[in-house]
């Protein structure tokens, strides 16, 4: 077996998940689905908050840039969709959606005129970050506003962007520029359009979880695993086979198999009139184990070369036996026991032969 390590892949993955997940936040919202608005608006910030941690010890003028985009979209997105629904005052969202546009457009103006750059936030950046956060999770929860938090989350946005003003966070990168390796139009290839359809069939089926439109949502996974299997054919066809598609891939991957099917459970166990509250708990904590196991199997896949065969269960699989246990009738309360046991088996380290 050949095996090659490239821990900084994972985290490009990781963060483009997230951005990924914002609009999830925002969609949950809009369709007032707070519970699973608050479930993913959570998730996504401990695993911006873990891969920033981790990912320190790899550093990138590309990643820097996309992993900012990632934040300022989750608080944004959650704050623009909360004052639209009257739960927290259009002028609070304004002022941490003005501090943000402020930093996004002194950073394309400086990219435009250099493309060395990287953004590196400051210190007060990251801690008024941090109360934006906590500031919303209130409105979400029930709707009220904990004005202390509000009051000091703005106060703080406030003063990070005068801040940003005098010392800007986008800054000359000691590395030479990685952007201009990263042109959209020279990445993209044929078989990487069947990969976008499936990402967009894992959204319309978290679309369609929401509104509790459960057989659609099954439905839509059983043809995104059609649509999964038919771009590696594609691209091993027409020698499109390259880093990026593989990326794009488990990135696909993550949302239609991983996210989901999380969201599906999550969903279901919501209206079914039968459960008690420790069910609904229990299922939460299995959920976010999947997907956290989904995530860490997608890693590993990305950062090994196994010719011939899987190592851990495919999360592809996900999209099969998921919809299969829904239209077979499996009880509610089974379903946390099923996402735990697929779970195990993704990260498991036995072999499972490719299909040819």
């Amino acid at each position: 077996m050949k095996l090659r390590i490239r821990k900084e892949r994972i985290f490009f993955t990781v963060t483009w998940l997230r951005w990924i997940l914002a609009f999830v936040v925002a969609i949950s919202l809009l369709l007032n689905r707070r519970n699973i608005a608050l479930f993913i608006f959570i998730l996504t910030a401990l695993v911006g908050f873990f891969e920033n941690f981790i990912s320190r010890k790899y550093p990138s003028q590309l990643r820097s840039v996309i992993d900012f985009f990632a934040d300022k979209l989750l608080v944004n997105l959650a704050a623009i969709i909360l004052a639209a629904k009257g739960v927290i005052p259009w002028w609070a969202a304004l002022v941490i959606l003005a501090r943000d546009m402020l930093t996004i457009i002194g950073g394309i103006i400086l990219l435009y005129k250099n493309l060395r750059r990287e953004f590196k936030p400051t210190v007060l950046g990251k801690v008024s970050y941090f109360f934006q956060l906590m500031a919303l999770l209130p409105p979400m929860l029930n709707g009220q506003v904990d004005w202390i938090l509000m009051y000091m989350a703005l106060a703080l946005t406030i003063v990070s962007g005068v801040y940003a003003l005098v010392k800007s966070e986008f800054r000359f990168a000691r590395r030479k520029a990685e952007i201009d390796e990263f042109r959209m139009y020279r990445l993209l290839k044929f078989a990487d359009i069947f990969t976008l359809f499936n990402v967009s069939l894992g959204l319309v089926s978290i679309v369609f979880s929401i509104n509790d439109s459960f057989g659609y949502a099954a439905l839509v996974l059983l043809i995104a695993v059609a649509l999964d299997y038919l771009d590696g054919k594609i691209a091993k066809a027409m020698q499109q086979q390259n880093v990026f598609g593989k990326e794009l891939d488990s990135l696909a991957d993550t949302v239609s198999f991983g996210v989901a099917p999380a969201i599906f459970g999550f969903s279901l166990m919501q209206v079914a009139s039968n459960l008690k509250q420790f069910q609904i708990t229990f299922g939460m904590i299995a959920f976010t184990i999947f997907l956290f196991c989904g995530i860490l199997r997608l890693a590993r896949y990305n950062i090994m070369d196994l010719k011939g065969a899987f190592q851990g269960m495919p999360i592809t699989l996900n999209g099969i036996i998921i919809p299969l246990a829904y239209f077979l009738n499996v009880p509610v309360k089974f379903y946390p026991y099923v996402y735990l046991a697929l779970g195990i088996l993704m990260i498991s380290s036995f072999r499972i032969k490719k299909l040819p």
